[in-house]
């Protein structure tokens, strides 16, 4: 059988791509397998980058600073939470 790759390619905040490849044989069970370890190696990818801006102290558009929360008041009613009313079958 002939071996065949599963690709993945994240692109970078700065506009450079990251390629992942792994090579699968042509069954579903190489190809679940192959799958598997391609979502790991994007995983260990992304916690390396996340790990790389908490360093540099990088937040994305939208993203606030935690340590920058701390210092600030919470604009949330003082509200005691309660579970979920339970749902009743009709």
């Amino acid at each position: 059988m002939a071996a065949v790759a599963v690709l993945a390619e994240l692109k970078l905040r700065d506009g450079q791509r990251e390629k992942i490849s792994v090579k699968v044989e042509n069954n579903l069970t190489s190809l679940i397998s192959g799958i598997n370890e391609l979502n790991a190696n994007v995983s260990q990818l992304l916690s390396e980058l996340v790990e790389q801006e908490k360093t540099h102290g990088v937040c994305a558009q939208g993203e606030e600073d935690e340590e920058s929360d701390e210092d600030e008041p919470d604009n949330v009613p003082n509200v005691e939470l309660q579970p979920p009313a339970k749902r009743s079958r009709s």
